[in-house]
């Protein structure tokens, strides 16, 4: 009888000291208490007291249960996580020295301990059973991962509620991704300490490359820092949710477990295709996040001509993809349905952004670029059954000059790129026919011309005519169908690229094949795509600064100046050197011939192409860049495992990172000055 009256006293002066706290609290700081007389600021004070009592004092006895029941880590761990998200919430706007804080701490104090102790038992099992651990790092990453999403979200979602409801969704999708990503870290413990360390400077050099791009980016005016913070009056939003679902994950994992919902989720194609490609997606991931850096500087809507960047139609393709501007101001039909695959995907992705569309195709673009990454990583991959090597080939794609420049900046090119990637990654996998018709199409509606890269690559790996014939025929057929619904829903989009006048147009980039364009070639193909050079300044035709590595209107070619130039274009070359000779000296051990034969014939089908045709070789780099990179990997391939030549790989990524990002540094310097 005596503990129960202690009890029902204990849970009354509880249940008081909180209502009290709470209204004084709310009278304070929310229902403006001095604007009020006397007798109305008492009961502005006693009813929600009361009102609250009669509402606590009922739930104490199964909080008290959950409480009782937790051990004293778990009971400490609760109070501090609540301690803190009470903190986020009073220090920005209350002083901790006035005498008003402490009863608001005391309220908002309880209510989030109150909403964390039901997941109390779920919480206790996971340490008896030594999880807690495991549990941590997973909300660790996915509370990382979810502030860089809704840090760049935050501008379009911006309301206090849409950004707690944004924390949560992303804190359940990626605590189950983190569950992943720790079972793939584990597995690369178990492959070796080399191969852990490789991957860890790898993931190290790319996320400094996306800090210092981040940081160096703020200096300039142009970067809208603001789209990649989240704002300070909005971290509160995210905070709490965060920290309260710290003990309700351990919840979550118990129910997906218990309910059959996790073996069910394992036997989905999904959930399967992403354990077996996650070390591609999570690379991928990383370049995203550098692209869309970049992107956000160098497509700045104030560089409002073209050719500013490498003869490279920026204005141009920004009206077009996000604007109701659909036609083709130079008038050229060598893309025949370009406006219909890019630019519904473009809408697309500026509905979830609240309908801008400008953010909506810097998004587009840097996925493109991210997915050529990642379409490299299963390229390497499926060939060499070797997800290290296939990452290091992946990033050095995604370094690469050419890739690391258009998979930022609005264009054609990379969407180019990645069709061709994609073309032969569904090759070296055999898959069906219509998947690679889908493919080509997506190539010949990019560029005409390009389609017979598709056809070497069906051809040398297929290695039969009839089957060849067909492939042409089938998306030659749905070429024009697709080209004419183009026409039909984006007026004027482009002239037709059967009629042949067309490409009279094309005449005016034709140049004269002298010893210069020769050596540009060279360049372009082997080494500028890859290295960036010095570039070329011109500034006598726009209201800006060009920048070019070969302007033959002026017969100049950009060189390696700098000592960090030349060390890594020397090295790059050994490199190439290196992939040569060992192609040959395991020639005979090759099971991949046909496709090494297909990139080959790729590179020399673009080379014939641009013996005269282009002013500017380097715009046109993305178009063979990816076979070139894909050749050097499958040349490596017989010393891909070797710990000296991964080391070398690694070493070459950073000179390359460095050198190739003070390219795109150096534009911006000298941009914006001119804006």
């Amino acid at each position: 009888m005596t503990s129960q009256v202690f009890a029902i006293t204990r849970r009354g002066i509880i249940s008081l000291l909180i209502a009290l706290a709470s209204s004084f609290a709310l009278m304070t700081h929310f229902f403006n208490a001095d604007s009020y007389s006397a007798v109305d600021q008492f009961f502005l004070f006693a009813i929600p007291f009361i009102s609250l009592v009669v509402c606590i004092y009922p739930l104490l006895p199964r909080l008290e249960e959950f409480f009782i029941y937790a051990s004293v880590p778990v009971r400490l761990s609760l109070s501090v996580l609540a301690m803190f998200a009470a903190l986020i919430v009073l220090l920005p706007v209350i002083n901790i020295t006035s005498f008003g804080f402490y009863p608001a701490f005391l309220s908002l104090f309880s209510v989030f301990l109150a909403l964390t102790l039901p997941a109390v038992p779920f919480l206790q099992k996971s340490i008896e059973a030594g999880a807690s651990s495991h549990l941590l790092a997973r909300w660790t990453f996915s509370t990382i991962a979810a502030f860089l999403l809704i840090g760049f979200l935050d501008d379009f979602y911006n309301s206090f509620f849409e950004i707690v409801c944004l924390t949560l969704l992303l804190q359940v999708i990626l605590s189950v991704a983190g569950d992943l990503v720790l079972e793939g870290i584990g597995r690369l413990f178990r492959r070796g300490v080399f191969d852990t360390v490789i991957i860890f400077l790898l993931y190290l050099l790319l996320i400094l490359f996306a800090a210092v791009t981040f940081s160096s980016n703020q200096a300039f005016p142009l970067f809208p820092a603001e789209h990649f913070t989240l704002r300070p009056d909005l971290q509160p939003a995210f905070l709490i949710p965060s920290l309260l679902f710290l003990p309700w994950q351990i919840w979550l994992d118990f129910q997906i477990k218990t309910r059959g919902i996790h073996a069910a989720m394992k036997d989905t194609k999904f959930y399967s295709f992403i354990e077996r490609n996650l070390p591609g997606i999570a690379l991928a991931s990383v370049f995203l996040g550098i692209y869309l850096l970049n992107a956000a500087v160098i497509n700045h809507p104030r560089f409002d001509v073209d050719d500013i960047y490498f003869d490279a139609d920026g204005l141009n393709y920004r009206l077009r993809l996000t604007t109701d501007t659909w036609r083709d101001y130079y008038w050229r039909s060598v893309h025949p349905f370009m406006i219909l695959l890019l630019k519904p995907p473009v809408d697309l992705l500026s509905f979830f952004l609240k309908g801008d569309k400008l953010f909506g195709v810097y998004l587009f673009v840097s996925g493109a670029g991210a997915a050529c990454v990642y379409l490299a990583w299963a390229f390497i991959r499926e060939v060499t059954k070797n997800s290290i090597y296939a990452s290091l080939i992946a990033a050095l794609l995604g370094l690469s000059t050419s890739h690391l420049f258009f998979g930022s900046f609005i264009e054609s090119y990379i969407f180019l790129a990645a069709s061709l990637l994609l073309f032969h990654v569904l090759l070296i996998k055999d898959r069906p026919f219509p998947a690679l018709v889908m493919a080509g199409l997506a190539t010949i509606g990019i560029t005409h011309s390009n389609f017979a890269q598709n056809v070497i690559a069906f051809f040398s790996v297929k290695f039969n005519i009839k089957q060849t014939i067909r492939f042409v025929a089938t998306v030659l057929v749905f070429l024009v169908l697709l080209t004419l619904l183009n026409n039909l829903l984006y007026p004027e989009a482009h002239p037709f690229f059967f009629v042949p006048s067309t490409l009279q147009a094309e005449g005016q980039n034709l140049f004269p094949l002298n010893m210069l364009r020769i050596q540009a070639l060279t360049r372009a193909f082997l080494f500028h795509n890859v290295v960036a050079p010095t570039p070329i300044l011109y500034a006598d035709d726009i209201p800006f600064v060009q920048f070019r590595f070969f302007k033959p209107e002026i017969n100049s070619l950009s060189k390696y100046e700098t000592p960090l130039q030349n060390f890594a274009a020397w090295i790059w070359m050994g490199l190439l050197v290196l992939a040569v000779l060992t192609y040959f000296i395991n020639f005979k051990k090759n099971n991949h011939k046909p496709i090494s034969l297909a990139l080959l014939a790729c590179i020399l089908m673009n080379l014939g192409l641009h013996l005269r045709y282009g002013k500017e070789l380097f715009l046109y780099s993305p178009n063979w860049t990816y076979a070139l990179i894909l050749l050097a990997g499958l040349g490596w391939q017989g010393i891909a495992k070797h710990k000296w030549f991964q080391t070398v790989l690694l070493l070459f990524l950073i000179f390359l990172a460095i050198n190739n990002g003070l390219l795109l540094r150096g534009i911006i310097e000298i941009l914006a000055p001119q804006i």
